[in-house]
């Protein structure tokens, strides 16, 4: 009985890692498995629903407008972007960021790029050809202009029948909604003088920082928050 309830707990455990094991591809550069339902945030306060996703070669927001997948041109204006199920992505610089926790003026969250190096042709925007990706932008959710010559079910049938998609993950701190640095003890002395760095290296000795885990980055946050209230940051 043991040996039966070891045997299927294993298997119920191997489903659920492989169905979390999401790996985009070359035919579906995307951020996320599917389109997510969510409301995306502009600068100037307005919002507009929509079924949204990120094209890591690109770094730009796709929504599905029926059976077609349309690119949004006017990407700079979008502030963060709240799905449904309550994942929530900023835009900084120009990288959506996945939003895992914050402090007052830190935000840390992580990040997904095409690795282009180890792919070795960045020719165009994967899923779509060059000539399609220069012209069919579209000018706002409502207003769509031209369309992109992609087709959704046609995409997301054949995903699996190209080479997975190398990308670059990294675990960020955005800083004052200013600058971006890894959450790295690297990443964080660049925005640091000389004499900063060393009162630093000395607060990460003391607090005995972990870099991969979150509450030690949140205390790194708090961290930043006083040198940014002070205003001695290189930002």
């Amino acid at each position: 009985m043991k040996k039966l309830l070891s045997t299927a707990l294993f298997i119920c455990a191997t489903i659920l890692c492989t169905a979390n094991e999401y790996e985009p591809t070359e035919g579906w550069p995307y951020l996320y498995e599917d389109f997510k339902p969510a409301i995306v945030y502009y600068q100037d306060g307005k919002a507009e629903s929509a079924d949204i996703n990120v094209h890591l070669a690109s770094n730009i927001l796709h929504f599905t407008d029926n059976d077609k997948i349309m690119v949004v041109d006017n990407a700079t204006r979008i502030d963060s972007v709240v799905c449904e199920d309550n994942t929530k992505l900023v835009r900084r610089g120009n990288l959506y960021v996945e939003l895992k926790a914050h402090s007052q003026y830190v935000l840390i969250g992580t990040t997904c790029e095409c690795d282009f190096n180890a792919l070795g042709d960045s020719n165009g925007a994967y899923g779509t050809p060059t000539t399609v990706a220069a012209t069919q932008n579209v000018a706002s959710f409502k207003d769509h202009g031209n369309m992109a010559a992609l087709r959704y079910k046609e995409m997301i049938a054949d995903r699996h029948n190209t080479r997975t998609l190398p990308t670059i993950k990294r675990t960020v701190m955005v800083v004052n909604d200013r600058a971006i640095c890894q959450a790295t003890k690297r990443g964080v002395n660049e925005l640091l003088t000389k004499e900063q760095r060393k009162d630093f290296n000395s607060f990460l000795k003391t607090n005995k920082i972990k870099w991969k885990d979150i509450n030690s980055l949140m205390i790194v946050a708090e961290y930043l928050d006083k040198l940014v209230e002070a205003d001695t940051l290189i930002l």
